[in-house]
C-alpha cells in the first residue's frame, strides 16, 4: 500500500480555512491500479408511505383534514466512479457521475371550498434531474511540490409543477394566458412549467515543502450559479397587469359596467426569474513553520480572498386591484383627514408592484496568525488571532455602502488539550473564540436598491368601467420618488392619490425618517466557550463530553418604523443599540438587543470498529433561549431572509401583548437529545460452512428528542407571528422519534476478490412515525388588530402603548367581536415525513 499524508489540526482548519484532520491518498496495491464503481439505485412509489394529511378551515363548519392521493414514480440513482493513474508514479484521476433522476406522477381534484363541487381534475408530473459530475487531479510535480484541482458540475432542471396539495381546494384551476390571448389550463400548463439552476465550480492548488520545516499552500476557487428552476413556461411579465375585482360585504355594490365579478380576475398571478447570476472567486494561501523555542511551535499565518458578484432580474406581473363600496381610506388605513374621499367614488383600488434588479459586487479579505506550542509533552496550547475587512455592495451606482476594517474585525482564539494521567488515554480541553459573519446579499438587495415595491392608491368612479380609470390614469405625470408621497394633491380624477414604497433604500440619503445606514455599525460578533475532557476506555471505547456556551453579542439587521406617510423605512445597523437605540428612543419606543443564548452538555460513548461492530450514541442537554433565532427565522417558519427577517421591523415586534419583551425559549429548543448511529459487519465464512466471501452489514440510526415550544400568536398591523402570551405558552409538540435502518451485502468474486458486488437498502423512518411537528398557532390571521382596537389614534401610538402596558384583553376583545378565534387553532398542521426505502447495487472493481 503507497499512502501520501497531508497533514493539519482540526484547530487550524477552523480557523484557516484550510482542510482539517489528515487527507490520505492511498492506492492499493501499488500507485498504478485503477479502481471504481458503476451502480443503480432506485426509489419505487409503490414502496413508499402514503403522503401525511394536512388541516383546512376552507369548508363550512369545523377544520377538515384532508388526506392526498399517494404520487407515483419512481426515483433513479445511478453512480459510477473511475481512479487510476494519468502518468505512472506522478499523475492521477479521480472521475465521477451520480445524476439523481426524481419522476413524480400526482393525481389532484380541484375542488370549490365554497360550494364544495368539483370543478376540474389531472395528472401532474415532474422530472427533476440533480446533476454532479466531478473530475480531480492530483500530481507530484517534483519531490516536494503537489498539485491538485478539480471540476464540479452540478445543475438542476425541472420539467412540470405539479400543485402542491393544498392548492387542490381553489375557485379556479390553475391556467396562464399568453400574449394573444391564448389560454392554457391545467395539465398542460403545468407540466410544461419548470426551469433551470445551473452550477459549476473550479477550483486548483499547490502544497510546496522547501524544507522540512517550513510548508507553503496555496488554493484558489472560482464558482457559478444562475437560479432560474421556476421561470419556464410562463409569458413575461414584463408590459402585464393583472387586475383582481372585489367588494364590500355587498356583492351588488359591483357594477355591470365593471365587466367583472367579486373575487375575480383577468389572469393568474405571474412572476419570473430572468436571471439570478452569482459568481465567487476564492483565494487561500499560507504558511506553517516549525521550530523549537520553550518547546514545540507550529506557527501558521495566511491570507483569504471571497470575491462575490450578483447581477439578477426578476419580474413580478403589476396587480391592480379593486374595491367597490370602500372609500380610499378604508384601503390605505389612513383617517379621512389625511386622504378624505372624493365625492361620487364608487370605490377605491391599488396597483401592487415588485420587481428585483440590479448589480453588484463585494469582497472579504482575511488575514490570520496562530501558534500551536507544545511546552511540554502533555500540554498543548493554540493562540490565534483573525482580522478581515469587509465592503457590503450597494445596488445603486454611487451610493454609500457597508464596510468594515480590519479593526472591525478583530478575532481572538484560545485553546489547549492536556493529557491529565500522562498515559496518553485521557485529554482535557477547551477553547474561546470570537467569530464574524460574512454578509449575505438578502439585505443589500432590499434595503440598498435592489427591490422595489411600491403601492399606488386611487378612487373609482361611475362610467368608467373597471379598467379604465386605473390603467389610464394611476401613472399620469407620475415618477417614483424614494419614499413615497401621501396625499398626493392635484391629479385628476382615478390617478394615484396616495404611493407608499415598501423599499425606502437605507442608502439613499434621504435622512433618518426614511432610513439610514448607522455610521457607527458594527460587524456581526458571536462569542463561544468550549471545555470538554475524552478517555480512552480500552478495547475500542471513548468517552466524551463537553460543555458549551454560544451568545449572539450583537446581530445586525433592518430595524424598522413607519415613516409619516405610511411607508416604511429601515435603520441599518445594531439592534438595540447605536443609531437604531438611539431613534426609538427619541420616538419614545422601548429599544430591544437582539438575544440568543445556547447553554450545553453533551456526552459521547464512541465505539471503534473491531469485533466487526461500531456505534456512537449521545445525549445534549441543552437550552436555547432569546428573541433572535439568526440568519434562518424559526418565527417565521425558517424563512430565510438572512438579515432582513422579521425580528425587528416594527417598533411593537420583540415585545408580546403583556407589554413585555418576548424574550424565551425560541421555537427550536430542544433540551433533551439523544442519537445512536451503529452497524454490524457480519462475515459469512466465520459463521457458517458455506458462503464464503459473502458479508452483510446491518446499520441504523435512532433519535429521541424533545418537541419543540408553542406558542400563541396573532395578526398585529399585518404581522401575523406576534406573540401574545410569551413563548411556550401552549406547552410542546410531542417527542421526536424516529428510526432508520439500512443492510449492505457485498459478494467478492474474481481473481483475489478484487471485484464485489454491493446490495443496498434504505429505510428511512422503519416505523413509520407520524410526529407532531407543528400546530396552528395563530388565533385568527384573518384578523388585524391595529390601533383602532388598542384605542390609539395613530400607528405609532398603538405600537408605543404595546411596548408599554398589557393589552392583552383589548387584543382577546377585539377579536371576538369581529369573528372569534379560528377554527384551526392549537391543530396539528405538520407532521413527520412518512416511511421511505431506497434498493441499489454497485459493481466494484
Amino acid at each position: 500500500m503507497q499512502e501520501v499524508q497531508i497533514k493539519s489540526s482540526g484547530f487550524e482548519a477552523e480557523f484557516g480555512g484550510a482542510t482539517g484532520g489528515v487527507v490520505n491518498v492511498v492506492t492499493k496495491g501499488g500507485s498504478n491500479d485503477w479502481h471504481g464503481e458503476v451502480g443503480l439505485s432506485f426509489r419505487v412509489a409503490k414502496f413508499q408511505a402514503a403522503p401525511r394529511q394536512y388541516l383546512t378551515n376552507a369548508f363550512p363548519g369545523a377544520p377538515v383534514y384532508r388526506q392526498p392521493i399517494k404520487d407515483g414514480g419512481t426515483d433513479e440513482f445511478p453512480s459510477a466512479t473511475l481512479s487510476g493513474p494519468i502518468i505512472k508514479d506522478r499523475a492521477w484521476f479521480l472521475a465521477s457521475v451520480s445524476p439523481q433522476i426524481r419522476h413524480t406522477a400526482r393525481s389532484v381534484t380541484f375542488i370549490n371550498p365554497n360550494a364544495s363541487t368539483v370543478i376540474g381534475a389531472g395528472r401532474f408530473t415532474q422530472t427533476q434531474r440533480n446533476t454532479y459530475d466531478f473530475l480531480r487531479l492530483d500530481a507530484n510535480v517534483m519531490k516536494n511540490l503537489r498539485f491538485s484541482g478539480s471540476y464540479t458540475y452540478n445543475p438542476i432542471s425541472i420539467l412540470g409543477i405539479p400543485p402542491a396539495f393544498g392548492e387542490e381546494l381553489t375557485t379556479t384551476v390553475p391556467s396562464v394566458t399568453f400574449p394573444g390571448n391564448r389560454v392554457i389550463v391545467g395539465e398542460p400548463f403545468l407540466n410544461n412549467r419548470g426551469g433551470r439552476q445551473n452550477s459549476q465550480n473550479v477550483t486548483g492548488g499547490f502544497v510546496f515543502t522547501p524544507t522540512s520545516k517550513l510548508v507553503i499552500n496555496v488554493r484558489g476557487g472560482y464558482s457559478f450559479l444562475n437560479e432560474k428552476l421556476s421561470a419556464y413556461g410562463v409569458p413575461s411579465p414584463v408590459g402585464i397587469t393583472r387586475f383582481l375585482c372585489s367588494s364590500s360585504s355587498v356583492a351588488s355594490a359591483i357594477p355591470a359596467a365593471a365587466g367583472c365579478s367579486r373575487g375575480t380576475s383577468t389572469i393568474p398571478a405571474i412572476d419570473q426569474t430572468l436571471f439570478d447570476v452569482s459568481r465567487r472567486k476564492t483565494l487561500d494561501a499560507d504558511a506553517a513553520y516549525l521550530f523549537n523555542a520553550g518547546g514545540r511551535h507550529n506557527v501558521k499565518g495566511g491570507y483569504q480572498l471571497n470575491a462575490l458578484s450578483n447581477n439578477v432580474r426578476y419580474e413580478v406581473i403589476d396587480q391592480v386591484v379593486l374595491y367597490y363600496g370602500l372609500s380610499i381610506n378604508n384601503r390605505t388605513g389612513l383617517p379621512a383627514s389625511v386622504l378624505p374621499p372624493t365625492p361620487g367614488a364608487i370605490g377605491a383600488g391599488l396597483i401592487q408592484r415588485f420587481r428585483r434588479a440590479g448589480s453588484a459586487s463585494s469582497r472579504n479579505d482575511a488575514f490570520y496568525i496562530q501558534d500551536s506550542w507544545q511546552p511540554t509533552s502533555r500540554l498543548s496550547l493554540n493562540f490565534g488571532l483573525r482580522t478581515e475587512a469587509e465592503n457590503v455592495p450597494s445596488f445603486i451606482p454611487g451610493k454609500p455602502s457597508i464596510k468594515f476594517g480590519y479593526s472591525d474585525k478583530l478575532a481572538p482564539r484560545l485553546g489547549f488539550a492536556f493529557d491529565l494521567t500522562g498515559d496518553g488515554k485521557t485529554k482535557l480541553f477547551g477553547s474561546y473564540g470570537q467569530f464574524y459573519d460574512r454578509f449575505k446579499y438578502e439585505l443589500p438587495r432590499g434595503s440598498f436598491g435592489g427591490e422595489f415595491y411600491r403601492r399606488d392608491y386611487f378612487e373609482i368612479f361611475a362610467g368608467g368601467g373597471a379598467f379604465n380609470g386605473p390603467r389610464g390614469n394611476s401613472y399620469l405625470n407620475r415618477s417614483d420618488p424614494f419614499g413615497g408621497i401621501c396625499p398626493i394633491l392635484g391629479q385628476p380624477q382615478g390617478a394615484t392619490r396616495c404611493q407608499f414604497d415598501f423599499r425606502i433604500p437605507s442608502n439613499a440619503g434621504l435622512g433618518i425618517e426614511n432610513g439610514e445606514i448607522d455610521p457607527n455599525i458594527k460587524a456581526f460578533r458571536q462569542s463561544e466557550y468550549t471545555v470538554g475532557l475524552e478517555r480512552d476506555l480500552g478495547r475500542g471505547f471513548l468517552f466524551s463530553s463537553r460543555a458549551t456556551h454560544k451568545q449572539v453579542d450583537r446581530a445586525v439587521e433592518d430595524i424598522g418604523f413607519s415613516t409619516a406617510s405610511g411607508s416604511e423605512a429601515y435603520i441599518i445597523g445594531n439592534p438595540g443599540i447605536g443609531l437604531a437605540g438611539k431613534t426609538a428612543k427619541d420616538f419614545g419606543f422601548i429599544p430591544l438587543k437582539a438575544a440568543r443564548t445556547y447553554n450545553a452538555v453533551e456526552v459521547r460513548l464512541d465505539k471503534r470498529f473491531t469485533k466487526s461492530y461500531y456505534f456512537n450514541a449521545n445525549y445534549t442537554f441543552s437550552r436555547l433561549t432569546g428573541n433572535y433565532s439568526g440568519l434562518a427565522s424559526s418565527d417565521e417558519a425558517g424563512r430565510l431572509s438572512p438579515n432582513v427577517n422579521r425580528f425587528f421591523d416594527l417598533p411593537f415586534i420583540g415585545f408580546d401583548g403583556r407589554g413585555k419583551p418576548d424574550n424565551g425559549r425560541l421555537p427550536t429548543d430542544r433540551p433533551h437529545v439523544f442519537k445512536f448511529y451503529g452497524a454490524y459487519s457480519f462475515d459469512w465464512a466465520d459463521h457458517f460452512a458455506w458462503g464464503k466471501n459473502n458479508s452483510t452489514e446491518f446499520s441504523g440510526f435512532t433519535t429521541a428528542e424533545s418537541g419543540t415550544p408553542l406558542t400563541t400568536r396573532f395578526t398585529f398591523f399585518n404581522v401575523d407571528n406576534t406573540i401574545l402570551n410569551g413563548r411556550g405558552d401552549l406547552g410542546r409538540t410531542e417527542m421526536y422519534t424516529q428510526t432508520d435502518f439500512g443492510i449492505r451485502h457485498k459478494y467478492k468474486f474474481g481473481n483475489d476478490g478484487r471485484l464485489s458486488m454491493v446490495l443496498d437498502m434504505d429505510i428511512l423512518n422503519l416505523f413509520n412515525e407520524s410526529n407532531v411537528l407543528a400546530i396552528f398557532e395563530n388565533i385568527n390571521p384573518g384578523i388585524n388588530v391595529g390601533a383602532t382596537a388598542l384605542g390609539a389614534s395613530s400607528t405609532a401610538g398603538a405600537e408605543a402603548l404595546f411596548q408599554k402596558q398589557p393589552t392583552k384583553d383589548q387584543i382577546l376583545a377585539y377579536i371576538n367581536a369581529n369573528g372569534g378565534l379560528d377554527a384551526r387553532y392549537k391543530q396539528a398542521t405538520t407532521f413527520q415525513g412518512g416511511r421511505s426505502v431506497r434498493f441499489g447495487f454497485r459493481l466494484l472493481f
